[in-house]
């Protein structure tokens, strides 16, 4: 570390000389930093265009995607049936009648006030066709519950405390003919209360070509391919329809329209000049930009290939720049010529709004991308640059110091020279 003496000897204000020059010294290093300041506004604003071009993609993507196109919803023209389109869901139409849900087996039996509750200290739990030996240690209707509940056989038993005494109640642990049982072996019997039953539904008449369909849990996937139909209580005359989902498809259409507004009104934004404030967006004057919204409004106005007129999709470019989306229009399209406009939107429209976008937003080759990645480049070279200055700053500061320094310590050696000088003198005059 290099010391100075600020000004001791020569009154001159030596750290204040140093900084002033040490500015000029660092002019070059400022110049770079303004530099940076520049590329980093100027990467910003070609990001912000990328994820704006970005949400084209997808939202084009989106209308270019078979499972959108695919997608089912369902109907029901009952509150006692309801149904759920899985992947791969046939759109169709199926009519019949609930005849009953699936019922939960449950059983009792009365707790004896005095005696044995099992014959010989075991019960048999038969579930479907499967029967298990429970033995149970403890002689007590908790004792029983207990036994029951470790062996997990598909039936719980719980012990309630009644008016006219205890009971030992046994659920069978889901719905069904198949999870309904026998307990055998306790003194007092067991009583039905429900019997274990699967859902049935009739379709048509059965003696006339008509079928009958079971369900141990109350859904059927039998009915319309692909749906899921759910019953909840006995209903007649009950029909199911799985539809296309055209409004999942005008949503779509609506974020593939908001999505080209947006990009559209925020490159003008950034590429445009204002005469009013006389102030340029940040990429005034840029071509690619510029052209990317052109292409994305000119594919509006351009029409559909096969189709005609965006028009007819419920798309139209305003006056001002604006595209716009007739729901109501475009609906009544798709019910009129649904093949068409599948064609029209998936592979022409839509795909030409996802090509444009790719070709700017591409991670390997999209021109937007290659800006971004040529900018960030170029801050770091800059930034590296700077750094290499402040070492170079650092040596230069060390230098002026010391100049400084010895500059004040030769001053001292004069002026006490000086002094020396002076005593002679005077004393040769006194001589």
């Amino acid at each position: 570390m290099t010391s100075s003496v600020d000004g001791l000897v020569s009154g001159l204000s030596t750290s204040t000389i140093i900084n002033q020059l040490m500015q000029l010294e660092a002019a070059p290093q400022t110049r770079l930093k303004k530099q940076v300041s520049a590329e980093q506004t100027l990467q910003s604003n070609y990001q912000a265009v990328n994820a704006r071009m970005l949400a084209v993609r997808n939202a084009a993507e989106t209308l270019t995607s078979a499972d959108t196109w695919n997608s089912v919803t369902v109907t029901s023209s009952s509150d006692a049936v309801s149904g759920v389109a899985g992947t791969g869901a046939l759109t169709g139409t199926a009519t019949f009648d609930v005849v009953r849900t699936a019922t939960r087996h449950v059983a009792s039996s009365a707790v004896p006030q005095s005696g044995s509750l099992t014959t010989n200290g075991s019960l048999t739990v038969t579930v479907g066709n499967k029967a298990t030996s429970v033995a149970v240690t403890t002689d007590t209707a908790q004792g029983v519950a207990d036994a029951i509940n470790k062996a997990d056989l598909g039936v719980r038993a719980t012990v309630l405390t009644t008016t006219t005494g205890s009971v030992l109640q046994f659920s069978g642990t889901g719905t069904g003919a198949a999870k309904a049982f026998t307990i055998d072996g306790l003194t007092s019997g067991t009583t039905v209360i429900t019997q274990g039953a699967d859902a049935l539904v009739t379709v048509g008449n059965p003696n006339a070509g008509g079928y009958q369909l079971t369900s141990a849990d109350n859904n059927f996937t039998g009915l319309i391919p692909g749906v899921t139909v759910t019953v909840s209580k006995a209903a007649t005359n009950v029909t199911v329809t799985a539809d296309q989902n055209t409004a999942k498809l005008a949503d779509a259409m609506q974020s593939l329209v908001n999505a080209i507004n947006s990009a559209a009104s925020d490159i003008n934004n950034r590429s445009s000049y204002n005469a009013t404030t006389k102030t340029s967006g940040a990429l005034n004057g840029d071509p690619l930009v510029r052209g990317l919204r052109q292409s994305l409004l000119g594919q509006v106005s351009s029409g559909v290939e096969g189709l005609g007129s965006a028009a007819k999709l419920g798309v139209q470019l305003g006056r001002d720049g604006t595209v716009t989306f007739d729901r109501g229009k475009f609906l009544a399209s798709l019910k009129e010529d649904p093949a068409a406009v599948k064609t029209a939107v998936q592979t022409k429209f839509a795909e030409g709004f996802r090509k444009t976008a790719d070709a700017a937003t591409n991670t390997t080759d999209g021109k937007l991308t290659q800006i971004i990645q040529g900018r960030d480049n170029v801050v770091r070279s800059l930034n590296k640059q700077i750094d290499d200055w402040d070492s170079r700053l650092a040596d230069r500061k060390v230098a002026l110091q010391r100049q400084y320094t010895a500059l004040e310590t030769t001053l001292g050696k004069l002026k006490d020279q000086s002094t020396w000088l002076a005593g002679q003198l005077s004393s040769l005059s006194s001589s």
